[in-house]
């Protein structure tokens, strides 16, 4: 009995060893992708119109490829009717996400409230930790299906 309490132990360690590694591998490579100078970035932006024709919000959005046309990063800052803003960051390697990072904000007269503000980090499609700062029921599928869906816009027809 005590020698599979000691094996479970040890699995656990080794689990626990290998999620901080391949975090520290994503940081570092996040890191690495924001220093590079060879990289082209792109901006499309369009606004949000009311009924009347009013601008009330808005999207920028930011895509970072080598000269190959390979996405390393798209980063997206939208302003919402309501006078909430979010910025995403989707970091992707071999087309594959790799690292998310949200934060939303609640703008009121006053000062500007953190609504969102959440780290992801994913392995062959799987989410491996999410590090929320600010208590949240963000869901890490939901936000990797939206960065499968900005792949898609950033690539192009991939």
């Amino acid at each position: 009995m005590k020698k599979a309490i000691y094996i479970a132990l040890i699995f656990g360690i080794l689990i626990s060893c290998s999620e901080k590694r391949t975090v520290s591998k994503i940081k570092s490579y996040v890191k690495e992708i924001e220093n590079r100078t060879d990289l082209n970035e792109s901006v499309t932006e369009f606004n949000t119109e009311n009924l009347n024709g009013e601008i009330v919000g808005g999207t920028s959005i930011y895509e970072l490829t080598d000269k190959d046309n390979n996405l390393y990063r798209i980063m997206i800052e939208t302003a919402k009717p309501n006078d909430s803003t979010a910025n995403f960051e989707f970091y992707y390697k071999d087309k594959e996400l790799v690292f998310v990072k949200v934060l939303q904000f609640k703008n009121n007269s006053t000062e500007l409230d953190t609504i969102i503000n959440s780290e992801s980090y994913y392995k062959k499609g799987k989410l491996i930790k999410q590090i929320d700062r600010k208590p949240t029921e963000l869901n890490s599928e939901q936000i990797k299906l939206l960065a499968e869906s900005y792949i898609v816009y950033g690539l192009g027809t991939e």
